[in-house]
């Protein structure tokens, strides 16, 4: 289960991403050369930011597709979380052409869980009700 991180000038990591999210992103920090105190984030190559630093504690195989690949970002934050602002740590115009930008401008006004991990919880908090048959008595303890 790996994905791979652009970043830098046309460079390209490979992450395992079957650990915590924490675990992950201190490990992009340390390989990609970034500082403990800086904070990173991942978007898709359409600019869609994948809000990592949102859900640290889960594990990264819920929020990230294996096999896919990921621009590093980083995050600045202002008082408000409103005023959260990403920038790409990659330079290739190819990927981070005015497409990208705006969509990546677009997430930093509406900050929240990502769509596949809000999908997964519904899936989580199903349950099936069966009715007693006709004729049972059901007990309450």
């Amino acid at each position: 289960m790996f994905i791979t991180v652009l970043h830098g000038e046309h460079k390209a990591d490979l992450f395992n991403i079957h650990c915590k999210v924490q675990i992950l992103l201190d490990g992009m920090k340390y390989r990609c050369g970034y500082e403990d105190k800086e904070e990173i984030e991942l978007a898709d190559e359409s600019g869609q930011v994948k809000n990592l630093l949102q859900n640290k504690y889960h594990y990264a195989t819920e929020l990230l597709g294996e096999r896919e690949t990921y621009v590093l970002l980083r995050v600045t934050n202002g008082e408000k979380p409103s005023e959260t602002e990403f920038r790409p740590l990659l330079k290739d115009e190819h990927i981070i052409n005015p497409k990208f930008l705006a969509k990546l401008g677009s997430c930093q006004e509406h900050k929240g869980p990502s769509s596949r991990m809000k999908s997964r919880r519904i899936h989580r908090k199903s349950t099936l009700d069966i009715p007693p048959a006709e004729g049972t008595v059901s007990l309450l303890l």
